[in-house]
């Protein structure tokens, strides 16, 4: 016998009475419910006992869907409730309230597949999964939930259900069949207003929005998208490199060569960040050093929860000097991580890396020391660096601690390899990986007005190149092939790239559209570009402009 038991309360954190919306002229919760149940299946909504959901207790009472209440905080005892009559072989089905996508052969398929896996948990997991983030669900035993039940023993395990369950299971994520084409770039969770008004939008055209199947549901979904977004798997399912929103340009006043627009004013790019997420970007890049760039993420993140990715990094400490005692370094360091958890309005910071590499030894290691106690208090999830040399990203290399490394690259930019820091990274295949500066502060993209003056380079003629081998290559332009180079590198794992305007974001987008370059291209920019000079490829050795 397979059980559907879904989740419902309507204290959401981020968008309070979700569940009640209206969609396809239901609240959310009855349309999960009956769209779960249209093949026959036994549907139970699980909520709470708290008084804050009587009014949903009504509401499925009026749609005479079966209902079970329990603790508000503890789902795991729920579920217990919810299935107390059940065999222990037989299985039940977990979906959330908010997600109205899966149906009854969605949810079969996944029951037929956990049976036949001869394990007791089987999931989809986004983006691996190759659907849609929010279309969901996951199949156990009953056996298995009560066994998650008897050996919970944090608050984390009692309000997610499956996490033991998880921990015991590494099997791929559940895929349907009929799931033939990568959708993970899509999104139909309802995690915000936004999403709600896609959502409905979606079944606002939908005769019958109980039976019309959850593939058909994904293709209205991708035609209302209207526009390219990032796809974050190939066509053989392998993960693919992933663009990185760096936030420098909108948090410092005007930062790079050619950046002709400015800061934009808050407004602006609170819109730019969530029209970047709602293209498939779920990593951005900033710091302390960026001025307001935090305190905007702060803001424009609010929406989506903790499923965007935040790499920020320490401040430069540059008001504190070498010989300070202790205690100021301990204060300066907490001062620095604290307010970064206050600007980003997070309790622990994903990913902290050193914004300067020699920190990592400054200071008698008293800045080191003081990040791992506060990695080790909870603060602080990954600790890495951003490095400035190949040989500080080989003596990062070295150090089994750091699990993420961001480093500057480009087409000029050969010593990367010379180095064998590709060779390094395959050897620690749990670091992270970001390229920064791919378009060297926008000169590689830019006029030669822009270039600095550097002697033995004709900007004008390295520009012409550069232009020639776009043309030859096939690139839409110089700022696709930039990115094409370093796009074709195996061992880095995402390009971090700035926007000021939405046009650059649309670009960016299109651009990953595309195939990297081969590897014939890759050498013969190599054997052009074999000698540059490091007052060249370093921003830092440039004179004024």
């Amino acid at each position: 016998m397979t059980c559907v038991v879904i989740q419902a309360r309507t204290s959401s954190s981020r968008l309070p009475g979700k569940v009640l919306l209206p969609i396809g002229s239901r609240p959310a919760v009855v349309l999960a419910a009956q769209r779960a149940a249209n093949l026959g299946l036994s549907v139970i909504v699980a909520i709470s006992t708290d008084p804050s959901d009587d009014l949903l207790a009504s509401s499925l009472a009026q749609y005479q869907l079966k209902t079970v209440r329990g603790p508000l905080q503890d789902v795991l005892k729920r579920f217990v409730i919810a299935t107390k009559n059940l065999s222990e072989n037989d299985i039940v089905v977990r979906l959330t309230a908010d997600n109205v996508f899966p149906d009854g052969a969605f949810i079969r398929e996944l029951a037929e597949a956990l049976s036949t896996s001869g394990r007791d948990y089987l999931g989809t997991s986004s983006p691996a999964d190759g659907l849609p983030y929010g279309l969901s669900a996951e199949a156990f035993t009953v056996s298995a939930l009560r066994a998650a039940d008897r050996e919970a023993s944090t608050p984390s395990e009692r309000e997610h259900v499956t996490v033991g369950m998880r921990k015991k299971n590494s099997a791929p994520p559940f895929r349907p069949i009929e799931c033939s084409t990568d959708l993970s770039h899509l999104r139909c969770t309802i995690d915000s207003i936004d999403d709600y008004q896609q959502v409905a939008q979606v079944f606002s055209g939908v005769d019958d929005p109980i039976s019309i199947p959850w593939s058909g549901l994904c293709e209205i979904l991708e035609r209302n998208s209207g526009h390219p977004v990032i796809r974050k798997y190939s066509s053989a399912g392998t993960p693919v490199q992933e663009p990185v929103l760096g936030t420098a340009q909108l948090g410092l006043p005007a930062y790079g060569r050619t950046n002709a627009v400015g800061r934009p004013n808050l407004d602006v790019a609170k819109k730019l960040i969530t029209s970047a997420i709602r293209r498939g970007i779920d990593c951005i890049d900033t710091a302390r050093a960026y001025d307001q760039a935090e305190k905007v993420l702060g803001e424009a993140l609010q929406p989506f929860g903790d499923r965007i990715k935040v790499v920020t990094k320490l401040s430069p400490l540059s008001e504190v000097p070498e010989d300070a005692g202790l205690r100021e370094v301990q204060a300066s360091v907490d001062a620095s991580v604290f307010r970064s958890c206050m600007e980003l309005r997070v309790r622990k910071l994903p990913v902290l890396l050193l914004h300067r590499w020699h920190h990592r030894t400054s200071h008698k290691g008293v800045v080191w020391k003081r990040l791992l106690d506060l990695k080790t208090e909870g603060v602080i999830q990954k600790i890495g660096v951003s490095v400035s040399s190949p040989k500080e990203a080989q003596e990062a290399l070295d150090d089994p601690i750091i699990e993420h490394l961001q480093i500057p690259i480009n087409l000029l930019d050969h010593r990367w390899e010379l180095a064998e820091i590709d060779r390094l990274a395959m050897k620690r295949p749990n670091v992270v990986i970001h390229a920064r500066s791919i378009f060297l502060q926008g000169i590689l993209a830019g006029p030669a007005a822009s270039w600095p003056k550097i002697e033995g380079i004709d900007a004008a003629q390295m520009v012409n190149t550069l232009e020639s081998l776009a043309g030859r290559f096939r690139r839409v332009s110089r700022a696709d092939l930039c990115l094409a180079f370093v796009r074709a590198k195996s061992w880095i794992h995402g390009v971090v790239i700035g926007v000021e305007t939405q046009n650059q974001i649309d670009q960016l987008v299109s651009f990953f559209q595309y195939p990297e370059l081969n590897v014939e291209q890759q050498a013969e920019i190599q054997r052009l570009f074999s000698s540059i000079p490091e007052a060249l490829l370093n921003p830092a050795l440039w004179p004024p402009k």
